[in-house]
């Protein structure tokens, strides 16, 4: 089974736009495995992906049966750092998927998150990839970095 984020680091990427709804019943499954119950949480973890506005529907229900509360702006990133991270790590993302949500992270908080140190170091790579800054760096010396970045952090 997919490692998947706790509660915190659920609400995280929800409220920055990384989640999508496809990944909420594993979610729920993943909780429901951890021992969280509530009354909604079993009917999500059996939804199917054919209604996304049912399975959003249930998911919000389920946050408020286990009365989950959104999290500070100022707490998000370490929470999705260290979901992106161990997946990467743990083979079920791709660098290039970690650098476009770091990209999209600060995207969504409006680069308000000065504190985002590993988001921004990320973001500084992926404007490397389409500038024109000299001296010229290429795509293969540029993606390199990204991967020593990230293995950084072993």
């Amino acid at each position: 089974m997919k490692l998947q984020p706790t509660p915190a680091q659920a609400m995280a990427l929800l409220a920055s736009g990384l989640l999508d709804v496809k990944a909420f019943p594993d979610i729920a499954a993943q909780w429901l495995v951890d021992g969280m119950d509530s009354e909604n949480l079993p009917m999500l973890a059996g939804a199917d992906n054919q209604d996304p506005n049912d399975i959003r529907d249930l998911w919000t229900a389920t946050l408020n049966d286990l009365a989950f509360q959104p999290v500070p702006l100022e707490n998000r990133w370490p929470l999705i750092w260290a979901y992106e991270l161990s997946t990467w790590k743990a083979g079920e993302r791709t660098k290039g998927q970690v650098l476009r949500d770091a990209v999209k992270y600060l995207q969504e908080v409006e680069y308000e998150d000065r504190d985002a140190e590993e988001a921004w170091e990320l973001w500084y790579l992926w404007d490397a990839l389409g500038s024109t800054y000299y001296p010229p760096r290429t795509d293969a010396e540029i993606w390199g970095d990204v991967e020593r970045y990230l293995h950084s952090f072993d």
